[in-house]
């Protein structure tokens, strides 16, 4: 008898535990945007950035429309009406709106789905590129990892030149400052070859619940999400 019961106890543990890493399908719709705003540019210090990581577990986008991972068919949108309101205001330019069905589990490690929009500029980049991943918890777990590239005209190089920014000798030790040669001159910011590409990431984890429409913000770019289940 105590055997039994053992057994029934192991195949429930077994069960709750199938349970907690049994995959879900979701429908994940995201639009990316770009701000035409220049001001944004003299808002924030924006690091340089030379390439984009890959993620070697990263899943690309099919286009056939069925199974998980694969564009679907623009009648199949559910933001729309959001991503014309957002060009409306004539500040803002869409880079990219996709939807697809995907598995998500609970894992603090979910695949990434490697993501492209805009137009293909000098350096080869597209305007976006970069990683989108959802995993579960108590919530969803959206976690955008994307990459802007934007080209500079005259005036916004012009505007990022003249931005102050901190001086790195403020954040130096007296013993750094005594090592330096005192007839080194360092280049002020007007001597910095800025490039004619700026490229800045946005990183930001957000939980959400299903079947809302999600904003993440970031000065030059912005995402609206939302992911339902799919019965």
């Amino acid at each position: 008898m105590k055997r039994i019961v053992n057994v029934i106890a192991l195949t429930g543990l077994l069960a709750i535990a199938n349970g907690a890493f049994a995959a879900s399908w979701y429908k994940v719709e995201v639009v990316v945007f770009a701000s035409n705003s220049s001001q944004a540019l003299a808002d924030e210090y924006w690091p340089h950035i030379e390439d984009i990581p890959e993620k070697s577990r990263a899943t690309n986008l099919g286009s056939t429309g069925t199974g998980a991972y694969q564009k679907l068919a623009p009648s199949s949108l559910s933001l729309k009406q959001a991503k014309n309101a957002l060009r409306a205001k004539g500040e803002n330019r869409i880079l990219f709106h996709s939807a697809w069905l995907q598995p998500i589990v609970k894992t603090q490690n979910p695949r990434p789905v490697r993501i492209q929009g805009g137009e293909i500029l000098d350096n080869g980049m597209h305007e976006l590129e970069g990683y989108i991943a959802v995993g579960r918890g108590r919530y969803l777990h959206f976690r955008p990892d994307l990459y802007l590239s934007r080209r500079l005209n005259a005036e916004e190089s012009a505007l990022l030149k003249s931005t102050p920014h901190s001086d790195p000798v403020a954040n130096e030790t007296p013993a750094q400052l005594s090592m330096q040669n005192s007839s080194t001159a360092r280049p002020t910011v007007n001597a910095i070859q800025l490039p004619d590409i700026l490229t800045v990431n946005l990183n930001q984890a957000r939980r959400m619940r299903s079947k809302e429409l999600h904003y993440i913000d970031h000065p030059l770019m912005g995402i609206l999400v939302e992911i339902k289940p799919v019965k």
